[in-house]
């Protein structure tokens, strides 16, 4: 009997294609303004898928992935302002920093579970934003007032820089889809998802339940430090208030809405994060916290139960 595939999961197959052929079609027409938020959402989709991986594959919940998103965003900072690397270039090295900042906090870390390990991700996520407004830091970081980053330019003389920053935005927003898709679906990925789902069992296999929650940690940090470094070169600033607390609980809810499994699913949460706030603003710029609280409140309960009815269609197509 032939057994149909979910929708979601047949749009996951193709949703690196498809988003390679979106953005090169919109890059073209879209200028300023629009460009910034589409950029921006591929880099909160990034942040997002970082926490799909953590949360629904390891089973590890962190309350500070706001935090290695500000470390990948300041290395990016750094590296730029010292001319040691250019922009965008500075992706693969603030995922390697941040990738194993992620490791060395979450090896000792991960050994806390539940609510412990999430309130010492908390702990991080408080502590980081001051450390950085620090006066022993402000050669690196600037201090209170950040880092301003030199403009981008684009090489091509039929594409403005934002268009530019647009298409580089996507290109690494598919590869690292791309290599989160193939951790998943190997060896790394069977580890972790016994890890979450039987730990006692892994631990008789012989699986050093510690290291590799800790793997988990690192990659999903290299991720989020990816998206923060793409936020610098995409917004040319850092600053330590813009990587606070909220950052964090942001991307968890991130998760909430798009789920814990499908890839589809972050550029939705995404489209939400960046988008939703901005409406709430202009609806009353008085009540913008009350009406984005209530509609993330809102998409928070009724996704779930969305998903839980497409199971349930799905579950009954495959009786039949």
């Amino acid at each position: 009997m032939h057994i149909r595939r979910p929708l979601a999961d047949r749009v996951d197959r193709l949703l690196v294609p498809l988003l390679v052929i979106a953005v090169v079609i919109t890059a073209m027409g879209l200028h300023g303004y629009w460009a910034f938020k589409v950029s921006t959402l591929l880099v909160f989709a990034i942040a997002v898928r970082s926490m799909q991986l953590l949360v629904g594959a390891s089973g590890q919940v962190s309350l500070g992935h706001g935090a290695f998103f500000a470390v990948g965003a300041y290395t990016a900072g750094v590296l730029s302002t010292h001319g040691w690397a250019p922009g965008v270039a500075t992706v693969p090295v603030a995922a390697l920093v941040t990738g194993l900042a992620g490791f060395l906090f979450g090896l000792p870390a991960v050994r806390l579970a539940g609510p412990y390990l999430a309130l010492a991700t908390f702990a991080l996520a408080l502590a980081l934003p001051q450390l950085l407004k620090h006066s022993a830091f402000e050669g690196w970081t600037g201090g209170v007032s950040g880092l301003s980053l030199d403009p981008a330019e684009s090489p091509l003389i039929f594409m403005s820089a934002d268009q530019w920053l647009l298409l580089l935005a996507a290109l690494w927003c598919g590869l690292i889809f791309v290599a989160a898709d193939r951790l998943l679906k190997g060896p790394c990925g069977l580890a972790w998802m016994s890890l979450r789902d039987q730990p006692t069992a892994a631990t008789a296999m012989g699986v050093d339940v510690p290291k590799w929650k800790a793997v988990a940690f690192a990659v999903s940090s290299a991720m989020v430090g990816a998206a923060g470094a793409l936020s610098a070169a995409v917004s040319g600033f850092v600053s330590p208030d813009s990587f606070n607390v909220f950052l964090s609980l942001f991307l968890l809810v991130g998760v909430a809405i798009s789920g814990p499994r499908y890839a589809s699913g972050s550029f939705v949460a995404a489209a939400f994060l960046v988008f939703v706030p901005d409406l709430a603003e202009r609806v009353s710029q008085e009540w913008t916290g009350v009406i984005y609280g209530t509609v993330m409140l809102a998409s928070v309960y009724i996704a779930p139960g969305v998903r839980r009815l497409r199971m349930r269609r799905t579950m009954a197509r495959r009786k039949i």
